[in-house]
């Protein structure tokens, strides 16, 4: 037999307000709500993806991306250019290479020869440092047991050195280039290993 909610206690019974249902109204408010603060997030992103692509090179978008015309990238094995302070700031500048046809990479400017970081110092080119060397490359006077490190324009080191150079993310897209300064990868030091001699030396002037 089933039971009737006449039989039940007073105390059982629910109240008016639960028949009183949330207003409509008050269901679409919120629905709009949500709907909003969604296109306004998709809308961010949307821009901030963009903006790499709406900036005028040169340029430091949001990310800290910072927006190079594609002239600015060196010929086929050219010696590097230097992107410095005005534009990356003084502990974020790079070199800008192109060791082989589209591959476009961006070494930092500041090296150790060791995670630590002790005794870090800027690198410069061979050319700048009136350093004798048949294909352009890049040196730095603080290398392992005081040598003075170069480095190949893959950023592998030739010499000095357990360690080749640290080297921000890089993009091509069209006419600009996209070099992604939070994103910086930092070369494998190998342990154990014999430092390379036959270390270029600097011309006698």
């Amino acid at each position: 037999m089933g039971t009737r909610y006449q039989d039940q206690p007073v105390e059982h019974w629910a109240g008016p307000e639960s028949l009183d249902p949330t207003p409509v109204w008050k269901q679409y408010l919120l629905v709009a709500l949500l709907l909003v603060v969604g296109l306004v997030a998709v809308i961010a992103i949307s821009v901030t993806a963009l903006a790499p692509y709406l900036a005028t090179p040169p340029a430091l978008v949001a990310g800290d991306r910072l927006v190079l015309a594609a002239g600015e990238v060196p010929a086929v094995g050219g010696q590097p250019k230097l992107i410095g302070v005005q534009l990356a700031g003084s502990q974020r500048s790079f070199y800008l290479v192109q060791p082989t046809k589209g591959d476009v990479r961006a070494f930092r400017a500041h090296w150790a020869a060791h995670f630590a970081n002790t005794g870090a110092c800027d690198i410069d080119t061979a050319a700048n440092m009136n350093i004798a060397s048949a294909v352009p490359v890049l040196v730095a006077p603080c290398g392992d047991r005081n040598a003075l490190a170069a480095f190949d324009l893959r950023g592998a080191p030739i010499s000095g050195a357990a360690r080749g150079l640290d080297q921000y993310l890089v993009s091509v897209s069209g006419d600009r280039v996209i070099v992604n300064l939070s994103r910086l990868i930092e070369a494998s030091e190998r342990t154990n290993a014999p430092v390379p001699t036959g270390i270029p030396q600097p011309q006698q002037p």
